[in-house]
């Protein structure tokens, strides 16, 4: 516990706060009593520690004893309590997010959340639970539920993970159901709207092996899902084309199979968006390939194929690592249905004076799909000094530089406190972006980590100026905030 004039606060919330049980870390640990000791399940299981949101493994020893290794695993609590919040201002209207979420719900590891949200698609409320341990065991439960003006949304799941990279069988079951009321924008401006309703069970059981450095995992898949889109309701003149169009429907019942081939190489840094913690990456190669059949005989509404692909890695310099993620995913019958593609890459560069930059590149692309399927980017993701829709279309590219400093560590015992500078830039093509070319903003911003009482959090304070175009014939600065970083 920090020393000096703040020690009697950090002493009340030590006082409030429940200390995780010993039993809830032991549960994250993957080697039991009477198992052979390998260094890299220490690791993995450091890393399943941090995973969790509450806890800091300090020190994960072993010691020779005789003809057994005695293992001592040393962690440090922090305030489990985490506020989530984010405010954007646009054209007059302030968009944002507000939540509260324990992480260690009575020492137990298991997570309760509250949330209400007022973004462009309407108001809502939603509250979850999460148990990454069920009784004490490997499996995991999840429920959660959200509602406002706009629909609401209701999802669970249960079963057993991949929970190490030497598991041997998953199988999960989850379900999950929305109503909704979509929007596609145009030029910044809401265009459209219809209904929207989605439900989706999934079954899945998988078997996977490790040989040597390399995992192999085999799954089995049935998915049935069934979506509706009501007629669009027009709300501004000549919209696009695609934007029209009533009542459609579609019905799935699809088997598929999906084989992965991943050789984990985790790396830990410090200070990249955690300013001062400790985070891990992976940049081991990976790559993923799911296909699958939907036949009619089944319920589905017409024999179709499916098809999903990733592939994911990382490269590690002298000069700084980059982490690279793709994915394609298509439906098919004589012609490919819904095919979209994402790309999302990122380099960090650090020095020894505490200084991080970070450059990232995400795009989006979309071919014959859906109407209701449209990119979209703004202060909300990215893009500070326009509004939260300034680009929608159905291909965009995000591209982000940011340069982190941090200014001074444990000012008042326990505050961590960073500053930036950043460019954002983003385009959009397609439908709802005619005429528009790449918007560009500049800016600084302040960020607060308190490694006392989060994990993973930075609160962010950002001034952007819009560079081009300009926003309403101005180049005002524009300000938003929020508990995490803009991307």
């Amino acid at each position: 516990m920090p020393s000096g004039r703040l020690r009697p606060l950090f002493s009340l919330a030590n006082r409030l706060h429940i200390r995780t049980r010993q039993q809830t870390v032991r549960e994250q640990l993957l080697f039991r009593p009477g198992e052979a000791w390998h260094e890299r399940r220490g690791q993995e299981s450091a890393r399943n520690l941090r995973a969790l949101g509450f806890l800091q493994p300090t020190r994960i020893t072993a010691r020779c004893d005789s003809d057994s290794v005695t293992v001592r695993v040393i962690t440090r609590d922090v305030w489990s309590t985490q506020m989530e919040f984010s405010l954007e201002s646009a054209d007059g209207t302030r968009y944002g997010s507000i939540g509260l979420t324990e992480r260690n719900f009575a020492g137990l590891g298991k997570s309760l959340s509250i949330s209400y949200r007022d973004l462009p698609g309407g108001r809502s409320r939603a509250m979850g639970y999460d148990d990454p341990s069920l009784l004490g065991s490997r499996y995991r439960a999840r429920i959660g539920s959200s509602t406002g003006a706009n629909g609401a949304s209701d999802d669970i799941l249960f079963g057993l993970p991949f929970y190490s990279e030497d598991a041997t069988r998953s199988y999960l079951v989850s379900w999950n159901r929305s109503t909704s009321v979509a929007s596609l924008y145009d030029l910044g401006v809401e265009a459209a709207t219809f209904n929207r309703r989605f439900e989706q069970i999934e079954i899945a059981w998988g078997a996977g092996r490790r040989r040597e450095r390399t995992v192999q995992r085999l799954t089995g898949y049935f998915d049935a899902w069934d979506r509706r889109l009501g007629p669009s309701h027009i709300s501004t003149p000549n919209p696009p084309v695609e934007f029209l169009g009533g009542e459609e429907s579609v019905r799935l019942r699809r088997f598929s199979l999906e084989g992965r081939w991943w050789r984990p190489s985790f790396i830990e840094r410090t200070r990249v968006n955690g300013f001062g913690l400790v985070e891990d990456f992976d940049l081991g190669p990976s790559g993923t390939l799911r296909m699958g059949y939907a036949p009619k005989l089944a319920g589905s509404s017409q024999n179709e194929g499916y098809a999903r692909a990733k592939l994911d890695g990382g490269v590690l310099t002298p000069f700084g690592f980059g982490t690279l993620n793709t994915a394609v995913e298509t439906r098919f019958q004589s012609i490919l249905l819904e095919t979209i593609g994402t790309v999302n890459a990122r380099w960090y560069q650090q020095s020894q004076f505490g200084q991080t930059l970070v450059l990232a590149a995400q795009g989006i692309a979309g071919s014959n799909v859906a109407r209701d399927f449209q990119a979209v980017v703004g202060g909300l993701s990215g893009l500070r000094a326009y509004p939260v829709a300034a680009l929608a279309g159905h291909r965009l590219w995000r591209l982000n530089a940011e340069n982190r400093w941090t200014v001074g560590e444990r000012y008042w015992e326990s505050v961590t406190v960073g500053a930036v500078t950043f460019v954002d830039a983003a385009r959009a093509w397609g439908p709802g972006s005619a005429g528009t070319a790449w918007f560009v903003d500049t800016g600084i911003g302040l960020r607060i980590v308190l490694p006392q009482w989060s994990l993973g959090q930075a609160m962010r304070l950002d001034v952007a100026w819009p560079v081009d175009p300009k926003r309403d014939g101005h180049r005002r600065p524009v300000l938003s905030f929020g508990s995490s970083q803009a991307f």
